[in-house]
């Protein structure tokens, strides 16, 4: 009753599986749904709409500030002024006398507008270049992304391919086995024949195992980077075939060109050394005067009852400008300038250092390129040579003029020159993958 107990979940849930629709995906597919389904990219547009809110907060301090308040006040004694003792008809030097009404209340209205403060100018351009960089970031993203994408998409499917290969041996070797054991009963082959023929086809089942295993894994992270459901199952349509896709410049300095243009992590750089002068030219300004126009307009009443409608509301308004001239703060703008000439001077030669990195990641890349572009040629016509051996072997050995080892060792040879031409492959669209990113040509829409 027990083992029913566990055995029926298990068949139910097998039966899930079955029915579960298979999703077929290209990379074209995986790499636009990855544009809005992948969390990274979620979180930095995220990002770029609260930078965009901090440019505005920045921004607020060059426009118009009003403010509207209200007060009422009860006192249990009148409100005490100190006079000289004349004005008030006494002989005392200073008399004390209580004025006003136990109730208080007033209203009023203020409002205020710089006219000059270059710090907040100089604040609010540096928030619109951390806007700026923030696009490219999210820019940078997504080409790293599809990168990460591309070539996981390309090791499932070179995986996928080595299967098909290896399935094929196994086939070979399986028909091998049975032509051994048979020829064994007949006595016309030797035991460790068919014990060598035996152990090619585990291997080669091993082999498969570990490959599907390694497939599945695989299929795992390529749907976390998508941003689909992990239990989600997927086919992959594209093959691992050569097209005739462009790759990028494939001349260094066409290259070299394109990556200046186009490179996010370059413009992310660029803006950031604009923007280490913005913020110099800010801690500069500190020394500038601030000026601000001013205005009010204020109602107010007291009395000793609440009786509203008696009370009379004398009004207080003006309007001016007020001025802060700063004299000394303890060397603090002096600090902040030099912090923002260092800060300035670092940013310079770090755009310089990412020229030079990318200048030699494009150079080892279009070398890669080209010596794939030759590996691919010697092992297509490897694996044309490996077929005409496993040809002439096969027909040595149907009409007993081979030994099954020459039969065996030419359909190894013929199964690892398949393999090798499929890595030739393999590694001719990595790098293209890779070449397109450093190009900053490589983007998930």
């Amino acid at each position: 009753m027990k083992l029913i107990t566990y055995i029926i979940p298990l068949l139910l849930l097998a039966v899930g599986s079955r029915g579960q629709a298979v999703r077929k995906i290209s990379l074209s597919e995986a790499l636009s749904l990855a544009a809005t389904a992948n969390r990274q990219v979620q979180v930095q547009s995220l990002e770029e709409v609260r930078q965009q809110s901090v440019t505005r907060e920045v921004r607020s301090q060059l426009l118009p500030s009003v403010n509207a308040g209200a007060g009422y006040q009860h006192y249990f004694d009148r409100q005490v002024i100190f006079l000289p003792g004349y004005f008030a008809g006494t002989a005392k030097p200073v008399q004390d006398v209580a004025v006003g009404g136990k109730n208080a209340m007033n209203g009023l209205i203020s409002a205020s507008q710089p006219l000059l403060n270059e710090t907040a100018r100089q604040q609010t351009k540096a928030a619109q270049y951390d806007e700026r960089i923030q696009h490219e970031k999210s820019a940078e993203l997504q080409s790293a992304l599809g990168e990460q994408i591309s070539i996981t998409y390309l090791d499932m499917l070179f995986m996928q391919s080595q299967i098909g290969l290896q399935r094929q041996s196994l086939a070979r070797n399986e028909k091998a086995l049975a032509d051994t054991r048979s020829l064994y009963a007949q006595g016309r082959s030797l035991k460790a024949d068919t014990l060598r023929a035996f152990i090619s086809v585990e291997n080669l089942r091993s082999s498969i195992s570990y490959l599907d295993n390694q497939v599945e894994v695989t299929g795992i992270w390529l749907k976390r980077l998508i941003g689909i459901d992990e239990a989600d199952v997927i086919a992959l349509t594209d093959s691992l075939g050569i097209s005739g896709e462009d790759a990028g410049a494939s001349e260094l300095a066409q290259a070299l060109a394109t990556a200046a243009q186009s490179r996010n992590d370059i413009a992310i750089r660029k803006l950031s050394v604009e923007k280490s002068q913005v913020a110099l030219a800010a801690a500069k300004s500190e020394r500038i005067p601030k000026v601000m126009a001013i205005g009010q307009y204020q109602l107010q009443a007291q009395a000793d009852n609440v009786k509203l409608g008696q009370y009379v509301w004398p009004r207080t308004s003006f309007i001016g400008v007020q001025v802060a001239v700063p004299v000394f703060n303890g060397n603090r703008v002096r600090s902040q300038i030099s912090q923002a000439a260092i800060r300035a001077r670092q940013e310079s030669i770090g755009l310089d250092d990412l020229h030079r990195s990318v200048k030699a990641e494009i150079a080892a890349l279009v070398s890669q390129r080209q010596e794939a572009v030759r590996q691919l040629a010697i092992q297509q016509r490897t694996v044309e040579l490996a077929e005409v051996s496993y040809a002439m072997m096969d027909e040595r050995y149907r009409n007993g003029l081979g030994t099954r080892l020459e039969l065996t060792d030419a359909e190894l040879a013929l199964t690892q020159s398949k393999i090798n031409y499929l890595l030739a492959i393999y590694r001719h669209k990595v790098v293209q993958v890779q070449l397109r990113r450093a190009q900053g040509l490589l983007q998930l829409q």
